[in-house]
């Protein structure tokens, strides 16, 4: 592990790294949370409902889902060097895909190899974190690494809004398209594996059967289904809202038009780098990353509560609930330390691969439930999502209790 004591040299290289890995973090989540601005002036134009649409602003989260297994147990057996650059450039031609599509199954196929390209970006970052960074700052750079890639989630509110309303929908992926590809070329310069002084665990595995025994230590390892049940909802209510349902629940609800919503999402991503940097020190401050986790979810429980019994919620009302939960769900990158620190360096990248795996599953999942409850109902369908999102919470939180937890190490224990 890298210690305090690093050269200046090792130091200004994790700095260029950081700031590339936000780059391209920050690009994936322009795409993961751009739905809410973007689905209705493609259902428009292209013909369709909308709420067929909510299949392929899901289908993003599943693709990333499906090949986090397969991408950590090639982090931690090639390294980011190989993979940033392989896996994101499938971004490029999904970006470009979207920006020329005409009818639903190429939306389908652009957000599918869109979720493909970025699906290594996150963890990618955490893998070289572990590496160039202290131990005990891992979180901290998780944090800034949510804050600083938040540039992305802003630009796909009101900014996004108004680009489309004056020079449509199609037009802003060309560009991103053209950015990615820069980034993914930048990456195969910047990027490399470990610091020169770092020092190689012999476990690291040298075959695929290896990579599996990894896997399977990962998987037996004591109550990481306690860590994957939070996992599940550690995205998918604020991601669901923001990226996707947030949109049409403000125009059915407030007959709000697209640069209305647009100022609303904006302030739900706003809050993100400031959810990002008010959890990721906390760990540096309180003795145990569970009770922190739990407590933040307690409160986003209370808010999707209020959401779904109150009725006739003001527009302030709701506009506060939303931002909150935005706010609130950056608790991630604390579930994530406390991931981290259940294992050593070799097996970081599946053990964080599979989580990260669980919570895409679980954003993939609650954007669709939202489509499938407002299929099923005549009235009242945002209430009852609102409402079983909540019981999703309280089951999480209940599995999540029974989770174990090592000693925090403090900064100056690493001095």
């Amino acid at each position: 592990m890298p210690s305090e004591n690093r050269s200046p040299a090792v130091k200004r290289h994790a700095f260029f790294i950081f700031l590339l890995c936000a780059v391209m973090f920050g690009l994936g989540q322009f795409q993961r949370m751009s739905g809410a601005v973007l689905m209705l002036p493609i259902a428009d134009d292209i013909g369709i409902k909308v709420e067929s649409l909510g299949i392929a602003a899901a289908a993003l989260f599943f693709a990333s889902a499906l090949v986090q297994v397969p991408i950590g147990m090639a982090l931690d057996r090639f390294g980011p060097r190989i993979i940033i650059p392989s896996i994101t450039f499938l971004a490029v031609i999904g970006s470009y895909l979207l920006a020329t599509a005409t009818d639903f199954h190429e939306v389908l196929t652009s957000r599918i190899l869109i979720g493909l390209g970025y699906s290594a970006t996150m963890m990618s970052a955490y893998v070289l974190f572990a590496k160039w960074f202290p131990p005990a700052k891992f979180a901290t750079m998780a944090s800034w690494l949510m804050a600083s890639s938040s540039f992305g989630g802003m630009m796909a509110s009101a900014p996004l809004a108004y680009i489309i309303g004056h020079y449509g929908w199609r037009a802003p992926f060309v560009f991103v398209a053209g950015i990615t590809l820069v980034a993914v070329l930048t990456s195969i310069f910047v990027i490399r594996d470990t610091p020169p002084d770092y020092a190689h665990s012999n476990a690291k595995p040298t075959t695929f059967a290896q990579s599996i025994r990894g896997y399977g230590a990962v998987l037996v390892h004591p109550k990481f289904f306690n860590l994957l049940a939070m996992g599940f909802v550690a995205y998918g209510p604020a991601v669901a809202l923001v990226g996707m349902w947030g949109g049409p629940y403000l125009e059915d609800t407030f007959g709000l038009n697209g640069f209305e919503r647009g100022q609303i999402l904006l302030l739900m991503t706003v809050v993100v780098p400031i959810g990002a940097l008010f959890f990721g020190p906390l760990d540096r401050f309180f003795s145990s990353r569970k009770k922190i986790v739990i407590t933040a979810v307690l409160t986003e429980l209370v808010a999707f509560s209020i959401l779904g019994f109150v009725n006739d919620l003001p527009l302030w009302a709701v506009t506060a609930l939303f931002v909150y939960i935005s706010f609130v769900q950056q608790y991630y990158v604390v579930l994530a330390a406390h991931c981290r620190n259940s294992f050593p360096d070799h097996l970081v990248g599946r053990a964080n691969s599979t989580l990260n795996l669980i919570s895409i599953t679980g954003v993939g999942f609650t954007q669709s439930l939202y489509g499938w409850v407002l299929s099923a109902s005549t009235e009242n369908g945002y209430e009852r999502s609102f409402l079983i999102v909540a019981g999703m919470l309280v089951v999480a939180l209940v599995i999540y209790s029974g989770s174990s937890e090592k000693p925090m190490v403090r900064s100056e224990d690493t001095r």
